[in-house]
């Protein structure tokens, strides 16, 4: 079955949250299509939903 769009945009943002530092960039670029508005609103929610969690490591 086809991941819908927010599925895709948390498995991106998951995968850039574990990545080594400095291959973000690398990462947006190969995801290209996904880098959008609804992307931005998805980062905005699981920013929000770590530091209620108190992982403010993540959501800064």
């Amino acid at each position: 079955m086809a991941e819908t769009r927010p599925e895709a945009y948390l498995e991106l943002i998951q995968t850039l949250l574990n990545c080594p530092n400095g291959e973000e960039s690398a990462i947006l670029n190969a995801n290209s299509d996904l880098v959008d508005g609804g992307l931005i609103e998805k980062m905005i929610e699981v920013a929000e939903f770590l530091a209620e969690r108190g992982e403010n490591n993540y959501a800064v």
